[in-house]
């Protein structure tokens, strides 16, 4: 399996970026600033290269969808693969379920793209293509379901007391929209926070919001051009040492992309298997 999970210290460290062969990206990536190159390899030769309609292929094979229909199979290595990280995840919160922390507050963040929510459906109709009119339309119709083995770990984590949030780099406008999605599959609502005044996220659930919306916590992504926006990590990040001021122990956070995890602010970190993009 190659689940990605590892303990983290303060004061933590960014991680370096991993090079993932791409074809598109998700909703969250034309709300990021604009894109910095992914660290790779220089290929000398054309062999040295998977070809893109091979590669896409073996996305499909991996799914247990080579007819590429847009649905994944059950018992596919996807499936197992992302199984095998939520299983992880969950023994991990039950381990720690009843220790002490400072603020009595314990929570778990959750990724929607992906992490949650799979987006496969979408990748094979537009071809790994990301066009916001037609991801909008998956969105706002709820199409999405849910990713293996995740519902049963969520549900788990809240009957054992944590805090379920979700941060997400969908835009405010879907917010409704994901809340919708994410229950219509089976996860239970999110925690509400009525102690997070700053930037929305006390129904539990962060969006990315507008630059003119920016909390303070977001400001010092657009310093001094008011026009630039936090990247994926910048946002993540300060969002979670934003919802840890305010005194939740952040004992795992589940996502697909490193820039997820960066910046730390979690105990733990669950990798969810992802081939297809890549968000810096």
């Amino acid at each position: 399996m190659n689940a990605f999970a590892r303990l983290r210290r303060r004061p933590r460290l960014v991680i370096a970026l991993f090079a993932v062969l791409a074809a598109a990206v998700a909703a969250a990536v034309t709300l990021a600033s604009p894109a910095r190159p992914i660290v790779t390899s220089t290929p000398k030769l054309a062999d040295q290269v998977t070809n893109v309609d091979v590669l896409k292929q073996q996305i499909k094979n991996y799914y247990g969808d080579p007819g590429g229909t847009g649905v994944f199979a059950a018992d596919s290595n996807y499936a197992k693969e992302a199984g095998f990280v939520a299983d992880m995840g969950g023994r991990w919160l039950a381990a720690r379920a009843h220790a002490q922390y400072k603020s009595g507050k314990k929570a778990i963040i959750l990724d929607v793209d992906d992490s949650t929510l799979a987006t496969y459906n979408y990748e094979i109709s537009s071809n790994w293509a990301y066009v916001p009119a037609t991801n909008a339309d998956f969105v706002t119709g709820e199409k999405f379901p849910a990713v293996p083995g995740m519902v049963d770990m969520v549900n788990q984590a809240a009957a054992e007391g944590y805090k379920i949030i979700w941060l997400t780099g969908r835009p405010a406008s879907q917010e409704a929209a994901t809340l919708g999605n994410l229950e219509k599959v089976g996860y239970p609502a999110p925690s509400a926070l009525p102690d997070a005044t700053e930037g929305g996220g006390s129904d539990g659930i962060f969006t990315k919001p507008a630059i003119a919306d920016y909390p303070p916590y977001l400001t010092w992504c657009n310093a001094p051009t008011p026009t630039t926006t936090c990247n994926t990590d910048e946002y993540k990040s300060s969002t979670r040492g934003y919802i840890e001021s305010l005194g939740y122990e952040i004992v795992a956070n589940f996502g697909d992309q490193y820039s997820d995890f960066s910046g730390g602010f979690e105990d733990r970190t669950f990798k969810m298997p992802n081939p297809s993009y890549f968000l810096p």
